[in-house]
């Protein structure tokens, strides 16, 4: 498959699957092991957050992988990591790398701003932010 044609799954698999919650068309992008897992994550996390939108806001492609940036958004309505429903709304990053064959995604790796999506949650204190601008590692009240 061509680099384009990646992204396009990738793409599709975002749009379809995570931003119109379409769970039943996950089999149309992933495949093997990874499916079931994919089906699993994507419903407990619809269920904690229902009307998340996911938008992508990088995709880059090579060879057989292609890397997305990805912002979700949404408002924390159903259970999450054992804890009841807040009713706060809010964004989390990431990034994830999706590696195809014939089409369909075979693996896929994740990193999440975890510790920023239970410190809007209020499940963890704020630590504050690093102020990397000035060159050093101070925290930052500001964040």
């Amino acid at each position: 498959m061509s680099l384009q044609e990646n992204k396009r799954i990738v793409r599709e698999l975002v749009e379809e699957v995570w931003s119109k919650h379409q769970l039943e068309k996950v089999g149309e992008f992933i495949t093997g092991e990874l499916l079931d897992e994919a089906v699993e994550h994507t419903r407990q996390f619809l269920g904690a957050f229902p009307d998340v939108q996911v938008t992508i806001q990088d995709l880059i492609a090579e060879g057989d992988k292609v890397v997305a940036r990805l912002l979700a958004t949404g408002t924390h309505t159903g259970p999450f990591a054992g804890r009841p429903p807040t009713g706060r709304r809010v964004t989390i990053a990431s990034f994830r790398m999706y590696r195809l064959t014939n089409g369909k995604v075979v693996e896929s790796w994740a990193m999440q701003d975890r510790l920023g999506l239970m410190e809007q949650l209020g499940f963890v204190e704020s630590a504050g932010s690093v102020n990397w601008a000035a060159g050093d590692n101070e925290r930052s009240e500001e964040g």
